[in-house]
């Protein structure tokens, strides 16, 4: 009897760490959870384990299995490649925040232009000093916000959409690429912090970004061309915001393995990838590549994208 009682405890602790994927679409705070899973995960592993050495339940050990497992599958499904040709008439888009307390920001740009990319996004990047190189014949600097985008094609900054909120830090560019005329989001959502003094601002926070990332998923289905959303989201990629954007766009930089791009010395147990590239479903990618950023708590993404060929 006692042995029964042994085996359906551990069985309870073994499924309990599953139940997230049938709850992790229902609230606010799940998408909280969602950002620490990793740390939560590794720490109700630990403590079973613990658990079962100090009361010599050797049963036990299959929930600390089943805790690594789940953190495993949630953490890593979502930087599984994804299989699709490489594009047809493609270009490389590049999308670095550079981080506007940076001492070294500079660096943190060339590394961005390194990257050889036909459309570059330089997030935080007013307070750089910046000499582009002649092959970007169209460079802007909006006067509202702290962005530089360089392109070496032509491309026109355009009024933002009715519906994007008054302090939303995104711009609306008109691209001539190759394949066509594209509309293109670059955008810096809202951060919700954490510390002393925050903690009740994050509700707030976390609405504020939905109706930031709802106006973006509302305005792209009316441009009439494809659209290209890229930049800071602050949005983990294995969050319910970050699925409700790849129910509608493909995810660039699954063309390969990814991983985080979130750098910063507190943020790295997270593991947290919020640098994004998104593309229309019916768009390709190749060649997805994750680069350092010096003194950035960011890496840096750069992806080919283009139209699917046609098969």
């Amino acid at each position: 009897m006692r042995a029964n009682r042994q085996w359906v405890g551990a069985g309870a602790v073994a499924l309990l760490p599953w139940t997230w994927f049938a709850v992790r679409n229902l609230t606010l705070v799940l998408d909280l959870v969602a950002t620490g899973l990793p740390v939560l995960c590794t720490t109700a592993a630990v403590g079973t384990a613990v658990v079962a050495a100090v009361r010599k339940r050797r049963l036990l050990l299959i929930g600390t299995v089943s805790w690594l497992l789940v953190g495993t599958v949630t953490v890593v499904g979502p930087w599984r490649p994804e299989t699709v040709p490489p594009p047809v008439q493609g270009f490389r888009i590049v999308s670095a925040n550079v981080n506007s307390k940076n001492p070294t920001i500079n660096q943190a740009v060339t590394d961005a232009l390194a990257q050889d990319g036909d459309l570059v996004f330089l997030i935080e990047a007013g307070k750089a000093r910046l000499a582009p190189p002649p092959e970007y014949t169209t460079v802007i600097r909006p006067q509202y916000s702290a962005q530089v985008i360089l392109s070496r094609f032509p491309a026109r900054l355009l009024d933002k959409p009715p519906g994007w909120p008054n302090d939303f830090r995104a711009h609306r560019l008109e691209v001539d690429a190759p394949a066509g005329r594209i509309i293109v989001y670059l955008a810096h959502l809202k951060r919700p912090h954490l510390g002393p003094g925050r903690i009740l601002r994050i509700r707030s926070q976390l609405e504020g970004q939905r109706r930031e990332r709802e106006a973006l998923l509302k305005s792209a289905p009316a441009e009439g061309v494809p659209v290209v959303v890229a930049g800071d989201f602050n949005t983990s990629d294995r969050s319910r915001p970050y699925r409700r954007i790849t129910s509608r766009f493909r995810d660039a930089m699954r063309a390969g393995w990814s991983g985080p791009t979130y750098v910063a010395a507190v943020g790295r147990p997270f593991l947290l990838r919020i640098d994004h590239i998104f593309i229309p479903r019916g768009w390709c990618s190749a060649r997805a590549e994750r680069f350092t950023l010096h003194g950035s708590d960011h890496r840096g993404v750069a992806v080919n994208i283009g139209p699917c060929p046609v098969l």
